[in-house]
Parts: structure tokens; C-alpha cells; sequence
């Protein structure tokens, strides 16, 4: 497979996953993550697998945390540390778990997440047989799409967001499949000859608009207005939204959707004040869906049951 439409992953660490001497771990925790000023909802599950070690995973919208599986984690007796691999970088968090709620926490940041027990975890709406490897299961596929990323949150993130409203997905070449790039990085050529469904790019730079204009398949961009790398374009993130539809005005295209996020930043995040956590877009999905919904769901496609 050629290196660079690999999926960059951060290496997987050996996890500890051995249950306390108290009240077993497992299941579904609610909580918060605040640093004294605000605070936003997340979700700790920890699920036994086939070979009895345990699986941790995390879901925290705003911090593109969706089910996310922790690849680095430990638990000795109550003491526990883990790595969230965000974004902004990996953070180690570290505190105790012990009866009805776990409390951890991020020192340098003042972080601190406060759980308690919920339950059961809900089932996922899809088979995932890798990072990025997803295959809804509630609903028939529309298409197929092969993920290209140098990030491990913003990966998973958007396979779990694309899977959900039924688009089978994959760090792999597919055949007949769309490319969906999760940030800015170089666009691999389009073979001549049995080329993407499509294509959906994600904060892309102005350079990019040639290569992206040269597609023959319906193309989907989402650009947040905030993006302080296109402060010095003439009419900020929105000259590369005006460029691009007026290149593919040229071509007298139609199958395009070019989307601009007010006073979002590059990763669709509104901005914090001082202390304050950036919030995810409330309708960040809805650009997604209208894109999507040109794909009629295949009869054929494979289901799990």
C-alpha cells in the first residue's frame, strides 16, 4: 500500500487492564472534565474482551473523542493513569478509582474528571474491526470511504461521525469508494480511470484548490471562517470557499457543497475565552448529512447482524 494513503496512528501501548481488589471497573461511567471555569460531559467504558483484558474507551464530543478507544492506560489496585491522545497532543491523567465514582486529573491544566457509575454501555451502531475500520450495522451502507489522517482522535472521530449516517469506512483503498481527508495534507493524485465517488475535505489550504477543482465526483468542503492560517488571504477562509466554487463555476459544475462554519476555527471548534473549554458547532453533523444524503442506501450492501 503506498506510505502516504496509510493512516498515521500513534503506537499502541501494552495497556494494564487488571480490575481493582474493590467493585470491578467495568461498565459505563458519566461525568465531567472542568478546569474551574467550565466543564464539558464524558463518558468512560470499559468493556472485558474475548481474551478477558479490558477494553477502556472515551467519548467527549468536544474533544473529538468519540468511543475512542485508550490505547495507553493502567490500573493498580485503585491507583489509575491513562493518555488521551487529543488533538492539541497526548495528555496523562492520572487519580484513583474505588466504589461508585473515579475521580482523575490533568495537574499542569488544573483538569480534573469527576464519574459516576451509569451502567451498562450501549451497543455502537456499527462493527468495527480497526481505528477507522467501521461497518454500520443498523442501517444499510449509502458508500464506502477510505480515510485519510495524520491524526488518531480526528481519525476515529470522523469514521464514528461518517459510519453513523451510514457510510462504511476504512484506512484502506476500496474499490468504488469516496476519500475523506480529517485535515490539511497532501491530495493524492486521482487515477484516471476508476477515480473516488466522491471526495470531503476538511479545513483544506488555499493551495489545495487546484487539485481539489480537478476531481470529476461530487465534492464536499468544510471550512471554519476562524482559521488563523488564512488570515492573510484577502477575504480570510471564505476567499478559499469563493475561489474554489468560482473554479468549479467555470467547469459548470453542480455536484458540489462547499460549507463555511462562522467563527469556527480548523477544526470547527468555537473558541474559549480565557479559561473556557472551545465547543464543537452544534450543527457540525448537519453540513455532513446534507452532503451525504445524494447516496441512496445499496440493497446490496453487506450487514452484520
Amino acid at each position: 500500500m503506498n506510505r502516504r494513503n496509510f493512516l498515521y496512528t500513534i503506537p499502541a501501548v501494552t495497556a494494564c487492564g487488571r480490575r481493582s481488589t474493590g467493585s470491578s471497573i467495568e461498565g459505563r461511567w458519566e461525568g465531567k472534565l472542568t478546569n474551574g471555569a467550565s466543564s464539558m460531559n464524558i463518558n468512560f467504558d470499559f468493556q472485558q474482551k474475548p481474551d478477558k483484558s479490558m477494553d477502556f474507551r472515551v467519548t467527549c464530543r468536544d474533544l473529538f473523542l468519540m468511543t475512542h478507544s485508550v490505547q495507553t492506560w493502567k490500573l493498580e489496585g485503585s491507583a489509575f493513569t491513562f493518555t488521551l491522545p487529543l488533538v492539541e497532543g497526548p495528555r496523562v491523567y492520572s487519580g484513583r478509582f474505588g466504589g461508585p465514582t473515579f475521580d482523575v486529573e490533568f495537574k499542569p491544566a488544573e483538569e480534573k474528571i469527576h464519574l459516576r457509575r451509569l451502567g451498562r454501555i450501549p451497543s455502537q451502531p456499527y462493527q468495527e474491526n480497526g481505528p477507522v475500520d467501521l461497518t454500520p450495522t443498523q442501517r444499510s451502507s449509502r458508500a464506502q470511504a477510505q480515510i485519510f489522517s495524520k491524526n488518531e482522535a480526528l481519525a476515529h472521530y470522523n469514521a464514528d461521525l461518517l459510519a453513523r449516517l451510514g457510510i462504511s469506512t476504512s484506512a484502506r483503498p476500496l474499490p468504488k469508494s469516496g476519500w475523506v481527508f480529517t485535515e490539511d495534507m497532501p491530495i493524492p493524485e486521482a487515477p484516471k480511470k476508476d477515480g473516488p465517488e466522491f471526495v470531503m475535505l476538511l479545513s483544506p489550504s488555499y493551495e489545495r484548490i487546484p487539485q481539489i477543482a480537478a476531481f470529476q465526483c461530487p465534492i464536499f468542503v468544510l471550512l471554519g471562517e476562524a482559521d488563523t492560517r488564512n488570515e492573510k488571504l484577502e477575504r480570510g477562509t471564505r476567499q478559499i470557499a469563493f475561489d474554489l466554487r468560482e473554479a468549479l463555476t467555470k467547469q459548470k459544475r453542480k455536484d458540489y457543497q462547499i460549507s463555511v462554519i462562522p467563527k469556527a476555527d480548523q477544526t470547527f471548534r468555537i473558541p474559549g475565552y480565557g479559561r473556557e473549554y472551545p465547543r464543537l458547532t452544534p450543527f457540525h453533523i448537519d453540513h455532513f448529512r446534507r452532503f451525504l444524503a445524494r447516496f441512496e442506501p445499496t440493497s446490496s450492501s453487506p450487514r452484520v447482524g
